[in-house]
């Protein structure tokens, strides 16, 4: 059995996965922010507009119609500073979550920066006790990795729940609050409002310098970026590229097929986590990254990242250069029902959707 970096992206994925979903749309909240800001400012020049009017009538005016008009303005204005009042809460709630978030991905990171620092070592020191033949020692080594990983686990899931109940107990004062407030009910949440955390999926989990763990799980279904759909290319447009059986493909363009052809220059390099060395060693997206440098396109340094351009919407539509992305995992589409990726070592092999529980997020193509 070999034990590599696959093994680390599996047992640090439940925390990645706890990263994404704590991950905050500030451009949502601070727009949110403004709105109720705009809100209060405006009511605030009503209920000073409308006293001065109230005033000026009375000062003039006189009666039954005169007191009839008093009452409603009245009761506008304190239906106004209700709204207000209301606005104010809502505000501080969502500034309020956003700390609680804020707190929340800062913990969780330490534990997963932790971890891999952690793993790095156990697994260095493993292949050591392997070399000089101490099989046994090697095996010991992996176990305390893999408790480890259960450890963090357990660790970043009550991390998660404690910052789920805060953001609980901030919509249950919410809804106290709007309780005894004139605003329309239909308006009461019963969750945290979406803008709290990101709805797009973006990268949240741990981005350090090379681990493909941002994001992930053990299956169910990802959270996607909204991107255009990849079009076609024109019949009898593509650039050729010869595979390894021999055979000849079609990539869509010169980027695309410099970057399978890349790709395919590093079979057999050994896999290593964080890796980013041709030639010596390599992860997942640290091949990919160079792969598509090689045809001169700069893309995201982890994988949960490399989700970018336009999405291909389903498997008979992948052309060579495509990625196939997990939340934790990427491969790169050569064609003929293959794709390489950084195993170990970097090999080809029949395309999949499936790998090791994680979520599947889509089919890529980075050129657009």
């Amino acid at each position: 059995m070999t034990f590599t970096g696959p093994m680390v992206e599996t047992l640090v994925s439940p925390a990645a996965d706890a990263q994404r979903q704590l991950a905050t749309d500030d451009g949502a909240i601070d727009g949110l922010d403004q709105v109720h800001g705009s809100v209060q400012t405006a009511l605030h020049s009503y209920d000073t507009d409308a006293g001065s009017r109230t005033r000026a009538l009375q000062d003039g005016w006189a009666g039954g119609a005169a007191d009839r008009q008093a009452a409603d303005a009245a009761t506008m204005t304190t239906a106004a500073r209700d709204i207000g009042t209301y606005s104010a809460e809502v505000q501080g709630a969502v500034r309020e979550a956003a700390g609680i978030l804020k707190v929340g991905q800062s913990t969780n990171q330490q534990l997963i920066d932790n971890f891999m620092d952690r793993a790095a070592q156990l697994l260095s020191t493993a292949a050591a006790l392997r070399q000089a033949g101490d099989h046994a020692g090697a095996q010991a080594k992996i176990g305390e990795l893999i408790r480890l990983g259960a450890q963090v686990s357990g660790e970043s899931s009550t991390n998660l729940e404690a910052v789920m109940n805060q953001l609980t107990g901030v919509v249950t004062r919410l809804d106290s609050a709007e309780g005894g407030s004139t605003a329309p009910a239909a308006a009461q949440p019963s969750a945290p409002p979406s803008a709290y955390t990101s709805g797009g999926g973006g990268g949240g989990g741990g981005g350090g310098g090379g681990g493909d763990y941002g994001g992930g799980g053990g299956g169910g279904v990802a959270t996607k970026k909204r991107l255009p759909m990849a079009i076609p290319p024109q019949p009898g447009s593509g650039v050729a590229v010869n595979l390894p059986d021999g055979s000849t493909v079609m990539a869509p363009n010169e980027t695309a097929a410099k970057a399978v052809r890349a790709a395919l220059g590093q079979l057999g390099v050994p896999y290593v986590w964080g890796g980013t060395s041709p030639g010596v060693g390599l992860d997942c997206s640290g091949l990919t990254q160079y792969a598509y440098g090689e045809g001169g396109l700069d893309i995201p340094r982890t994988s949960r990242e490399q989700d970018i351009g336009a999405e291909v919407p389903s498997a008979d539509q992948l052309l060579p250069g495509d990625l196939i992305c997990w939340e934790g995992h990427v491969a790169m589409y050569i064609g003929n029902g293959q794709m390489v990726e950084a195993g170990d070592p970097v090999q080809v092999g029949p395309l999949r959707t499936t790998n090791a529980g994680m979520p599947f997020v889509g089919f890529y193509r980075p050129t657009g």
